[in-house]
């Protein structure tokens, strides 16, 4: 007998005893639809994790000034003053390999009047790389451009929020002429701000360019500074790069830039998360476990219920290593079907879980073959003991069966 006709009085078999099948099979559906939802719903929350403690921008790094401590000197002791950073070092940073983007802030706060509403401002300084570095969408008007921050352009951007609560039913506010700090500005554009509502100031915020708060404020031209890295798995290798570019372009002695660098805490992160997964789990397993059993149980059953057909195929010629397989394939072959809707349980699953929760889950191609292949090896382990009982029954002795 081929394998291919194994498999079709595996399969016939099992359709013979429908119910008593369905009812083997739901102790590996249970356990395998578990584990991969379990799975599933871990690297969710993982990559929910890791994105809210420690992606603040996406692909973005911060640089900042870390001064070297003379031999012998105590850290309280020191004076030191962080170098002034300006748009040619911005300059040198877009040119570092893996960098995508620079993004250069500074920042300031105050009052904007406009007509009778005024409210506090938080601004944003910026230049005309922001906008490609951090995707900022403008819905109305213009970005601030290089001849702005160049020109110390008096001009301004205001969210959406600040454009709701100031200009509610102004149809066009492009050109208008707004108090800021005792001082005009004109708006140029309208944009979508990137950070979360609850985060922003309940006036809304606004974009200048950051030459001109300078100016206005005596702020430093850049007080935070971030690198964009094209690749997202080079981020830190990127980072460093572009730290030690700088500290070199800056020809800096005392001190050196250095990057925030949180591979210590994902790992700690990924090992908090793996552990539950892994105990969560295993507990799923438990099922599979029970699974298994009942299949061993079903075919112990099905190989006394077919002692004659044994009997009958070993007395025309069947060989013992036939027969073991035959019941292989048998039990294999349920366990297997028991894995497929487990596995299409799991999609439903996690696709329930990704809509209904802010976790995206997700059930990867290698934990679907995995599933298959381990249901399997479940029919594997658990039928050897009934097909190793089938393969050694006498002919003479199956025959006279009752």
């Amino acid at each position: 007998m081929s394998i291919v006709e194994s498999f079709k009085l595996a399969l016939s078999s099992i359709w013979k005893h429908k119910v008593r099948s369905i009812l083997t099979m739901l102790g590996v559906i249970i356990g395998v639809a578990a584990v991969i939802i379990i799975v599933a719903i871990g690297q969710g929350a993982k990559t929910k994790m890791t994105e809210e403690l420690f992606a603040t921008e996406e692909n973005a790094v911060d640089l900042w000034y870390e001064p070297i401590p003379v031999e012998g000197q105590d850290e309280s002791e020191m004076s030191w003053e962080e170098p002034v950073l300006t748009s040619e070092d911005v300059e040198v940073l877009s040119k570092v390999p893996g960098v995508k983007a620079v993004i250069a802030t500074n920042q300031g706060w105050g009052p904007m009047v406009y007509e009778d509403k005024q409210g506090e401002m938080q601004i944003t300084g910026v230049g005309p790389e922001f906008f490609t570095a951090r995707n900022i969408q403008v819905v109305e008007g213009r970005p601030i451009n290089s001849r702005d921050t160049d020109g110390l352009n008096r001009v301004i951007m205001v969210d959406t929020k600040a454009r709701e609560k100031f200009f509610k039913n102004k149809a066009d506010i492009i050109g208008e002429i707004v108090d800021v700090n005792g001082n005009p500005y004109k708006v140029v554009g309208v944009y979508e701000s990137p950070i979360p509502e609850q985060y922003r100031s309940e006036d809304g915020e606004m974009l200048m360019p950051r030459t001109v708060i300078s100016m206005m404020f005596g702020n430093r031209e850049i007080e935070q500074l971030a690198v964009v890295a094209s690749d997202p798995e080079k981020i830190s290798e990127t980072g460093r790069l572009a730290a030690e570019t700088l500290t070199k372009a800056k020809k800096l002695e005392d001190g050196q830039y250095s990057i925030n660098d949180f591979s210590d805490y994902e790992k700690e992160v990924d090992t908090v998360i793996n552990l539950m997964t892994l105990f969560i789990g295993s507990i799923a397993g438990i099922s599979l476990l029970v699974g298994g059993i009942g299949v061993m149980n079903i075919m112990l059953v099905s190989v006394t219920e077919r002692t004659r057909e044994i009997g009958l195929r070993k007395a025309i010629g069947a060989t013992r290593g036939r027969i073991l397989l035959q019941f292989l394939i048998e039990s294999m072959t349920l366990t297997s079907i028991g894995g497929l809707v487990g596995i299409g349980l799991a999609i439903i699953g996690a696709m329930m879980v990704s809509k209904w929760s802010p976790i995206t889950a997700t059930v990867s191609p290698i934990v679907i073959i995995i599933g298959v292949g381990f249901s399997a090896f479940i029919g594997i382990i658990f039928g050897i003991l009934p097909a190793n009982k089938a393969s050694k029954l006498s002919p003479i002795d199956a025959l006279r069966y009752e």
